[in-house]
């Protein structure tokens, strides 16, 4: 049950940071009000990962906490790709 759990939070986060830099991604924009609201998830949700992974112990938690970041970014970057294309249609 972490796994998912820490995919979900890295995929939070990617997810944020991608709202955030929407013309790099090319996605459409934020509006201002809930940039600072991105910004605070992109900040704390790395952050929680760790502790949660961490539970697991240091160094296990550690490669977890490494691990799914890898995962969600292939899922976000997999879904940007999906979006992406499915725009130029």
């Amino acid at each position: 049950m972490m796994i998912p759990c820490l995919v979900l939070l890295w995929a939070c986060c990617l997810a944020c940071h991608a709202g955030l830099h929407c013309t790099r991604y090319r996605l459409p924009g934020v509006p201002a009000r809930y940039r600072p609201m991105l910004r605070v998830i992109r900040a704390g949700t790395p952050a929680l990962a760790l502790g949660t992974a961490l539970t697991d112990g240091v160094v296990g938690g550690v490669l977890l906490w490494c691990a799914t970041f890898s995962i969600a970014g292939l899922l976000v970057a997999a879904g940007i790709a999906a979006w992406s294309a499915r725009q130029r249609r």
